[in-house]
């Protein structure tokens, strides 16, 4: 159709960024369009016992008006031919800077929208007709960011989407309101990632010795617990203290695996001190902060007294973070700061290692340790509900993507009216073509983070 209008889409340090320009269309005398869009057909997470759409994301331009969101392959009878899906406006907070994140309710999507500017003609509320169904919702086909209608320059990046407040069983609807005040949704339940009554993971101690350091410790697995037991103790060098670790798995022992608890709100520990010490953390995974040097995983405090009895706590994912301090072990940023440095759904899928920690704190320790679960897990969760890290506690919620693996969802960056520009992302890495009309990139990856 004559269009000018030109975007881009590539994924740069965990996060997917749709760039362009929407320019006038010259017959039409009116604003064209660019569009971001996962392959069409796909298959997405169930999301039809969902409230809607989540996205965290940050822009350059966070003032354009012409942001949208578009889902689904459905059209009204009497729709434009190339026109299809359900679209809603993308609306950001120009004062914040970093990023936010933003819900879409399923009921501000419509399929009556206008193919030229691409404002809904019919809102959902005005006529159900147009509102998503729930074979919509629980087959999304494609998810696509549009920057349309609106001359100008267009920056998203884009860390995750994920579908929120999802249940697992329908509400009840006997028109009793009290029933529907109290209807219950998903239950949820525990899996165990260790339990030293009947270990099945090999444990070890590591110490600040491998960088000069003067700390020791040890691990035994006795009477239903793991003991960490050990001193930690100034490293000359540094002339601070330095540490000590019980870990299993990790790069310097043999490879461990653990369930998938991405449908799961955190973790729940079982275990004791029989000292007052302040240095207590516990970390897992091998992902490592962007700029990050030898830290890798994602850490958090343990706030322990001494006791002669075993307490139970539980500590949720987004308690976690990846950038910590390596000399500390402090967290420096954390994942409520900033949802970057939250733990990625790779490192929820197979922790692949956990460590239990006496570090930046000199002094003795004794940690004993019954068991390790994760918990508030969705009992009905399958391989196509995965879990969002940026979910509140209150509303389970399963997932559609992060940008932080690779994995099963291309997408493919449109700059149009029709086609100007396409960018298509292949289920391949590190591989570059040009032709006239398309660039080959890196895959693109929605690896689920419906949470």
């Amino acid at each position: 159709m004559g269009g000018k209008s030109t975007g881009t889409f590539h994924v740069d340090d965990n996060v997917g960024v749709f760039q362009g320009s929407v320019e006038i269309v010259p017959f039409l005398k009116a604003p064209g369009f660019i569009k971001a869009e996962t392959t069409k057909g796909e298959t997405w997470p169930d999301a039809s016992k969902c409230d809607g759409l989540q996205f965290t994301l940050k822009s350059s331009t966070p003032s354009y008006q012409g942001f949208r969101v578009s889902f689904g392959n459905k059209r009204p009878p009497d729709a434009f031919p190339y026109t299809y899906g359900f679209k809603t406006n993308l609306k950001l907070d120009a004062s914040q800077q970093d990023f936010q994140t933003i819900r879409l309710p399923f009921d501000t999507f419509t399929d009556k929208w206008d193919a030229g500017s691409g404002d809904a003609v019919v809102t959902c509320q005005e006529n159900k007709e147009y509102c998503p169904d729930q074979n919509d919702k629980a087959n999304l086909f494609s998810i696509a960011v549009w920057g349309e209608g609106i001359e100008g320059k267009v920056d998203l990046q884009i860390q995750s989407i994920a579908a929120y407040g999802c249940t697992s069983s329908d509400e009840t609807k006997d028109g009793d309101a009290e029933n529907e005040a109290s209807a219950v949704s998903s239950t949820v339940d525990t899996f165990v990632l260790e339990d030293f009554k009947n270990p099945t993971h090999d444990w070890r101690s590591m110490n600040d010795p491998v960088m000069g350091g003067r700390s020791k410790s040890s691990v035994r697995v006795e009477d239903g617990m793991a003991k960490f037991e050990g001193t930690c103790a100034i490293v000359p060098f540094l002339k601070a203290p330095g540490f000590i670790t019980m870990v299993t798995g990790g790069f310097f022992g043999k490879a461990e695996s653990f369930p998938d608890v991405r449908a799961c709100k955190g973790l729940e520990i079982n275990l004791r001190s029989s000292v007052d010490y302040k240095g207590y953390y516990v970390s897992f995974g091998t992902d490592r902060a962007p700029g990050g040097r030898h830290a890798v995983g994602y850490k958090t405090p343990l706030s322990l007294e001494s006791t002669k009895d075993f307490v139970t706590l539980q500590i949720p994912f987004d308690e976690f973070s990846s950038k910590w301090d390596e000399a500390s072990g402090k967290t420096t940023v954390t994942c409520q700061e900033n949802p970057k440095y939250c733990p990625s759904l790779d490192n929820l899928k197979d922790m692949k290692t956990i460590s239990f920690w006496g570090e930046g704190v000199e002094g003795e320790v004794a940690l004993d340790v019954r068991s390790i679960y994760a918990y508030g897990c969705d009992s009905d969760y399958n391989d196509l509900a995965e879990a969002d890290l940026n979910a509140s506690a209150a509303l389970p919620m399963h997932g559609i993507g992060t940008f932080g693996t690779f994995g099963t969802f291309g997408w493919m960056g449109i700059g149009m009216v029709v086609a100007a520009t396409t960018i298509l992302v292949k289920h391949q890495r590190a591989r570059s073509k040009q032709f006239s009309d398309y660039q080959e990139v890196d895959q693109v990856v929605l690896e689920s983070e419906l949470a």
